[in-house]
């Protein structure tokens, strides 16, 4: 009877195993089913193991990363705006370069500036689980990539903001965050057209420049590269001036730079509005030009300067505060 009691009291230690599947990233990523593998002790054993973190792999431009599947440490040398706005903040960001929007001024508060050209000792003592990064980076990527897996997103001038979320979304496990994103957008933007209603009329046109050269030339913005595009046009549906619609889709951009200035009626002269970005050279700096003051949204006083603090930024967080700023400027030139 001893015996028995003796051998029901004794049992052995089980180990429980799970697996991966994989996705992809960079210029597309999606989401696997993933389960973590894990190791139970033996009753009266120290476990000497730890827990082993759940991975997937998933394909990149740089081949196949293995990455965590739920990541808690982020470096982002780039794109810390959509992970801010999916809901994860980062560790660490090259901030010397790409923070500093208004809008997001708590939320970047305790993230390590890891510096522009971001600083590998910087990342490294970060301890990171997961690296994020575009082409600004590429060059090192392969140092990078040996403090932690690093997923290389490259830039491409025709995906919008809510599509670059939707990458970073799909490499950090938060896809269903991402999907909501430009629905909130779309909400907010019926509500500042309906503001505008009987003011703003229907179908009016804007252009968005910059002023170059020392008033020489200019350079003209689309939808798709901050300084207030997208607000403008997909919040707002202030319609491109054509000639600049048609520049931009030639050349497959959405930036026009180092136009001369003596174009600037063939380019903007149909335009309502006009709304000048002021990055180093403001109105002051064509305020007594002939040319200038010979457009139409000159004469009318319909012209409308965006400060580079506020309106530089292009993520799902800033275009929605400057959503509601753009349409107050516009009701107040009227």
């Amino acid at each position: 009877m001893i015996t028995c009691l003796l051998l029901l009291v004794t049992a052995c230690g089980g180990q429980a195993t799970g697996n991966t599947t994989g996705g992809t990233a960079g210029t597309g990523a999606s989401q696997g089913a993933d389960a973590g593998n894990a190791q139970t002790a033996e009753p009266g054993k120290e476990q000497t193991q730890p827990l082993q973190e759940a991975t997937r792999k998933i394909s990149t431009v740089k081949g196949e990363v293995e990455i965590p599947v739920h990541p808690q440490r982020v470096v982002a040398l780039y794109y810390h705006h959509q992970l801010l706005a999916l809901g994860l903040k980062p560790v660490g960001a090259n901030l010397t370069w790409w923070g500093g929007s208004p809008y997001l001024t708590e939320q970047e508060q305790g993230i390590v500036d890891v510096g522009g050209p971001p600083s590998l000792e910087a990342v490294s003592a970060l301890k990171p689980d997961l690296i994020i990064m575009n082409d600004n980076n590429s060059e090192d990527y392969e140092q990078w990539s040996k403090i932690a897996p690093a997923v290389l997103i490259p830039y491409d001038p025709q995906r919008n903001v809510y599509e670059d979320a939707k990458l970073v979304a799909d490499i950090i496990g938060k896809s269903d965050i991402a999907d909501t994103l430009l629905a909130t957008f779309e909400e907010k933007s019926a509500v500042a057209r309906a503001s505008m209603e009987g003011v703003v009329k229907p179908g009016a046109k804007a252009a968005i420049i910059r002023i170059e050269g020392k008033g020489g030339q200019f350079g003209a913005f689309g939808a798709n590269y901050g300084r207030g595009g997208w607000p403008i046009y997909e919040g707002l549906k202030l319609q491109m001036v054509p000639k600049i619609k048609e520049e931009m889709e030639k050349q497959g951009k959405g930036l026009l730079q180092e136009l001369s200035f003596e174009l600037l009626p063939e380019y903007v002269g149909d335009a309502d509005y006009i709304f000048v970005s002021d990055e180093g050279e403001s109105l002051e700096t064509i305020k007594d030009n002939p040319l200038w003051n010979s457009l139409p949204a000159v004469k009318n006083g319909q012209v409308i300067e965006l400060e580079k603090a506020s309106y530089f930024y292009f993520d799902p967080i800033s275009i929605e505060g400057q959503l509601d700023s753009i349409a107050n400027k516009l009701l107040e030139v009227h």
